[in-house]
């Protein structure tokens, strides 16, 4: 059987979370990397900023937006011990 295509995804916004649920049901390997692990709605910056919002209320962990994917993987920033290994949804299939 042929191995799937590996798709690597750059970037965790808008972008990246839209393609990368789009590939949901694809047949393919998917690798996010971002340099955080959490996704930030920018546009209400400012009413964190001015205490009208909390933090928690504009930020998502990448993984919690895409828990539902099943070839789904993070890859974690070149020498970020805490995070190394830890990211991968599936680790035996990688």
């Amino acid at each position: 059987m042929e191995q799937p295509h590996h798709v690597v995804i750059v970037g965790g916004g808008f972008g990246g979370l839209y393609a990368a649920k789009r590939l949901k049901r694809a047949p393919v390997n998917l690798t996010l990397i971002d340099r955080r692990n959490f996704h930030l709605f920018q546009p209400l910056l400012y009413q964190v900023a001015t205490g009208a919002l909390s933090p928690a209320n504009i930020a998502a962990p990448l993984r919690a937006l895409l828990k539902r994917q099943k070839k789904y993987r993070s890859a974690p920033r070149r020498g970020d011990r805490y995070r190394r290994g830890r990211a991968t949804r599936d680790p035996e299939r990688w």
